[in-house]
């Protein structure tokens, strides 16, 4: 493979002519788009980046967005224009051209700096590494968004979707290390990482160093990003069974969580899907949180078992017999999880510790081994709304000034609604919402989009889509995506990801390096 890429580079060149562009009534040009011949001897591939020299020494600078053959002609490439270079008096720029490209004019690979201009990078005052475009001819150009594009205010989230075993969740954690890195080192800001860990032992070695082969410290060096696992690590893993750790893994820098009622009882809605709607189960939710604490005599109502035992709800709040017996049951339910106890010896509450999270603090939290999708989905509500209480409370002053959430699998906890959504949807959304605003991002990631809460997608700024079917494809997540990116995407091989996001005038492709710490 190596062989054949030092081929291509060797035949295709740097700076040598690979076409001439076209202009017919079969080929049009317009301000948006060019066609070129391609020299028989070159090989070429869709995101390539091509330059043509324009009219008054200008050039225009584009992307290759698909090839086309004909009997007359041969090989033809349509491209996307990106950037013109503009008129230049002196050191005084003054008008971009945006007149189509004529006829006959030759095309060549663009070089690493019109790459870089036609991406509007030079614009950034504050980049983030954010991958890499690799061109046929080798030429390889670090991608950088600024810190606003990224981490709002401008825009911000990040959504990656993907078949699985297409390095899309790889790719999220390069982007959290490079977003940390250069918060943390270079404009010494405070950030925190909050990671859910939602496979098996999959997060649970984020800092543990593994050995970084040539090609990964080659392309870490181009990004100019330091190769080292993250720091300043604690694993949160649920209690399990005699208050052992319910984790495939025990990292030694671990602390076990767990959830008494006085920890959550204004959180038990997290708790019941939208199904129990119909049984007015929400009143007496409403009723624990507003009355509490609750007295049964003189007895204070403080634990699981004592809630299973309480009987003294008023008429209007449990107006029939079944509603009561409908939320008793699902209290015993959940109250048989060696997650929800009456007394803590071993185990803390997660929400308190979230309150607690300062910068550079980086919290892995386990909920692989956590046998339902209705615990899990309580565990990750229940920590955004903590997080939320963080910023409301009047320690908010202490909290860091960036909050990085990762989260797998979201659509198992932000489904695409059938009619209502759950609490836990609920709370997941409205962290997204604000989040824009106060720093607290969203990195997340699914198989595909058309799974998910379509408001968790209008709200995400930064789109990575890794191979995908057409059929998905097809569907209103993507289309923001024009035609011709989503037939490329179905040949994207793996590591090779499409980048969507409106700093860019066009989707592009890039590669990225491997983590460098240890995976399960």
């Amino acid at each position: 493979m190596q062989e054949l890429n030092n081929l291509v580079r060797q035949k295709n060149g740097n700076d040598k002519d690979i076409g001439k562009t076209l202009a017919s009534d079969r080929f049009p040009n317009t301000m948006d788009s060019f066609w070129f011949t391609i020299n028989p001897d070159i090989i070429i591939s869709p995101f390539d980046f091509v330059t043509v020299r324009h009219i008054f020494n200008t050039r225009t600078i584009g992307m290759v967005k698909e090839l086309k053959a004909a009997e007359d002609i041969g090989t033809a490439a349509r491209v996307a224009v990106m950037a013109n270079t503009g008129i230049e008096s002196g050191s005084v720029k003054t008008i971009a051209i945006q007149m189509p490209v004529g006829e006959a004019k030759p095309v060549r690979f663009a070089t690493q700096k019109e790459v870089i201009f036609a991406l509007g990078i030079p614009e950034m005052q504050n980049p983030i590494p954010a991958g890499i475009i690799e061109m046929t001819n080798g030429l390889q150009v670090p991608v950088s968004l600024d810190i606003s594009y990224l981490l709002g205010p401008d825009t911000a989230h990040v959504n990656a979707a993907g078949i699985s075993g297409n390095l899309k969740t790889s790719y999220l954690f390069f982007l959290l290390q490079s977003a940390y890195q250069r918060l943390v080192k270079e404009m010494q800001e405070d950030v925190a990482i909050i990671i859910f860990n939602t496979k098996e032992e999959d997060l649970l070695h984020v800092d543990e160093k593994k050995k970084a082969n040539k090609k990964t410290k080659m392309l870490f060096d181009l990004l100019d990003l330091d190769i080292k696992p993250f720091e300043n690590v604690t694993y949160f893993l649920p209690r399990g069974r005699d208050g052992r750790p319910n984790s495939a893994v025990v990292p030694s820098n671990s602390k076990t969580y767990s959830f008494g009622l006085e920890d959550v009882y204004d959180k038990l809605d997290l708790l019941f899907g939208i199904n129990e709607d119909s049984y007015n189960v929400s009143s007496i939710l409403n009723y624990i949180y507003e009355a509490w604490p609750l007295l049964s005599g003189s007895k204070r109502i403080s634990t699981w078992s004592d809630l299973l035992e309480f009987r003294g709800y008023p008429q209007e709040v449990v107006a029939h017999k079944s509603t009561l017996l409908r939320f008793l049951g699902h209290v015993q339910r959940f109250s048989k999880s060696p997650m929800f106890i009456d007394k803590k010896v071993t185990s803390r509450y997660l929400g308190k510790e979230i309150k607690k999270i300062r910068g550079s603090d980086v919290f892995v939290i386990d909920i692989s081994m956590i046998p339902t999708l209705q615990e899990q989905g309580f565990v990750v509500g229940d920590v955004m709304k903590s997080i939320d209480e963080l910023y409301s409370s009047r320690q908010s002053g202490k909290r860091p000034k960036y909050i990085l959430i990762f989260i797998d699998e979201i659509n198992r906890f932000i489904p695409r609604p059938a009619h209502n959504i759950s609490a836990v949807a609920e709370q997941v959304m409205r962290t997204i919402v604000t989040g824009r605003s106060r720093g607290t991002i969203l990195f997340s990631a699914q198989q595909f989009k058309s799974t998910v809460d379509p408001t968790l997608h209008e709200n995400t700024g930064m789109h990575i889509i890794a191979k995908l079917g057409m059929s998905e494809l097809s569907m209103p997540p993507y289309l923001m995506i024009d035609e011709s990116t989503k037939a490329n995407i179905v040949r994207l091989n793996k590591g090779e990801l499409v980048m969507v996001h409106p700093a860019f005038r066009q989707p592009v492709k890039i590669v990225f390096p491997k983590a460098p710490f240890k995976t399960g």
